[in-house]
This record gives structure tokens, C-alpha cells and sequence, in this order.
């Protein structure tokens, strides 16, 4: 196992300035995804109270059985 020792290296000055904006948005993102489960919560109460069916967002597009033929699946 190595161990690796960063002490007294230096940082260029766009390698602190990527660091410093890498804090600044780790700190906020929180908030906003907070913001926007609590958003997407209050609208989906919403859409009940209402009575209006959730979004389908997964059907069938066909079904079938058996063994499919490869002649088929490659299209002739």
C-alpha cells in the first residue's frame, strides 16, 4: 500500500480557483435539490387533489412470446 504526502505542494492559481468553485457548489447543491424535491412534491399532491392520472412514463410498445425467429430480428 503507498501512502502519498501532498504537504507543501502548490497549487496554481486555476487549479485554486477550480477548487474554490467546486466548494461553492458542492455547498449549494443541497438546497436546490432539496428545492426542487419539495417542488415536484407539492405539485404531485397537487395533481391528486385535482384527480388527474400520474404520467405514464413506461408501456408496452409490443408483446410477444416464443422464441424469436433471427431471421426476423435482423429484419429480413
Amino acid at each position: 500500500m503507498r501512502t502519498v504526502d501532498f504537504q507543501g505542494t502548490q497549487l496554481s492559481s486555476g487549479q485554486r480557483r477550480r477548487l474554490a468553485d467546486q466548494k461553492r457548489l458542492s455547498a449549494s447543491m443541497p438546497n436546490v435539490i432539496a428545492q426542487q424535491v419539495t417542488e415536484t412534491l407539492q405539485s404531485i399532491e397537487k395533481r391528486k387533489e385535482q384527480g388527474v392520472k400520474p404520467e405514464r412514463i413506461w408501456f408496452v410498445d409490443r408483446q410477444e412470446t416464443g422464441t424469436t425467429c433471427v431471421a426476423e430480428w435482423i429484419g429480413f
